[in-house]
């Protein structure tokens, strides 16, 4: 066995690389980091057999073929990361299937001297069938994104016949590795859709991945006496790999920002959120000459339900909840989750109709039961509420008389009930 020792700085580098992302992803549900972690470890493979090879002609195949095969799989795992519909295990598979299978029988029987024209003809039809099939399934619009792969797809079998006419089937690896880079860098960007600092970095990275195959035969075809060290080769995948791991970050601190003024449980504003919106709604109320309605909701016995069902159920009887009461709001409207089963909303009215208006639309939004997992789970809702500038001149002000409004109307729900009237939430 040789050592090929210039390769082991890229092989301890990418040994680091996979262990970072081996640690992302035990910290990490999203299956785009599990995926991101088997490529990686894929392009490490290839790392290790460029490392370390032997030394007879019958072993040189086999080598290549681990090689090729490593990159073309790791290739695919970071399409399949971030390809919009795949989004379940089986439709995961289909996908890799579709890309892999033409794509490794192609790049082996090229390995293995397998020499009829025909053959490869029918490997890019199977391929390109596959890919358009998939697309057709999966979409049922004409949209820009379906156009554009639609069109990547026949471009890429036009560039493989292309080399199979020419007699260099070697040319049609080179080919697949580098749309299937493109491919990567252009689900990569429509996946996450910003220009932040992690996105572009993959993105160009995976751009220049692409290009460094078309380049590489280029570069032997017509500048041999050119020789471009491997470090610069490898630029590219490192570009990748820093970009993921800065998304990742940048995701991490999006999520945290979020957080910071959101409920976690329904994404609603949370009080923090609440108090600003609640501020520029009654600026804006100053200066259109229009009145700010605050309501306190308050769900009836929501406890029981946590007590009877757990709070499995109660969680998602109160994210059914939240829909319902934004289905009877309108977009401009604040919904925010002040407390456990605690809502609070800032509207902009004219008058106190508008306001006794969406009490009612809030009301008759909860008088049918919820069902979750089987189970019909009932609720009602007691609400206050106080209008700017007439019950309170200020957020503290505000809240206050809306809070005194909403335990009136809950004792006199009470006492309803008591005296045998209203519905049994």
């Amino acid at each position: 066995m040789h050592l090929n020792f210039n390769a082991l700085p890229n092989l301890i580098a990418l040994a680091i690389l996979v262990g970072v992302f081996a640690a992302i992803a035990r910290q990490h549900t999203n299956e785009r980091v599990h995926f991101w972690l088997v490529g990686w470890a894929l392009v490490l493979l290839r790392s290790v057999v460029q490392f370390a090879h032997v030394g007879y002609p019958h072993w040189a195949s086999i080598y290549l073929s681990i090689a090729l095969n490593s990159l073309i799989l790791a290739s695919i795992a970071f399409v399949v990361s971030v390809a919009p519909k795949a989004n379940t295990l089986r439709r995961q598979l289909v996908l890799s299937a579709v890309l892999g299978v033409p794509a490794l029988i192609y790049t082996n029987a090229m390995i293995w001297d397998v020499a009829a024209r025909n053959f490869y003809y029918g490997v890019a039809a199977v391929a390109l069938a596959g890919i358009l099939f998939l697309i057709g399934r999966w979409h049922s619009r004409i949209t820009p994104y379906v156009t554009g792969v639609s069109c990547a797809a026949v471009l890429l079998l036009g560039f493989l016949v292309w080399g199979i006419a020419s007699g260099k089937q070697d040319y049609g690896v080179h080919v697949i590795l580098a749309a299937l880079n493109f491919f990567a860098a252009g689900l990569f960007w429509y996946h996450f859709r910003r220009s932040s600092a992690g996105v572009l970095t993959t993105v160009v990275g995976f751009v220049a991945w692409g290009i460094s195959f078309p380049a590489g035969i280029l570069l032997s075809s017509f500048t041999p006496s050119i020789h471009v060290e491997a470090e610069v080769w490898n630029i590219p995948k490192y570009l990748v790999a820093v970009g993921m791991i800065v998304t990742l970050l940048e995701d991490q601190i999006r999520q945290s920002s979020h957080l910071a003024y959101h409920d976690a449980l329904t994404g609603l504003p949370n009080r923090r959120l609440l108090q600003d919106r609640l501020v520029q709604a009654l600026a804006h109320a100053d200066r259109a000459g229009h009145k700010v309605a605050v309501l306190l909701l308050d769900l009836d016995d929501f406890k029981e339900v946590n007590d009877n069902f757990g709070h499995r159920v109660g969680d998602a009887a109160l994210q059914q909840v939240v829909t319902r009461l934004s289905s009877r709001m309108r977009a401009s409207d604040t919904l925010a989750r002040t407390g456990g089963d605690e809502f609070t909303i800032v509207s902009e009215v004219t008058e106190a109709p508008g306001a006794e208006t969406l009490v009612a639309a809030l009301e008759s939004a909860l008088i049918l039961p919820i069902k979750v997992e089987g189970r019909l789970v009932r609720t009602g809702v007691s609400i206050g509420y106080a209008l700017y500038p007439d019950d309170g001149a200020d957020p503290v002000a505000l809240c206050a008389a809306a809070d005194k409004a909403m335990y009136k109307s809950k004792r006199a729900s009470r006492s309803l009930k008591a005296a045998g009237g209203g519905s049994p939430n």
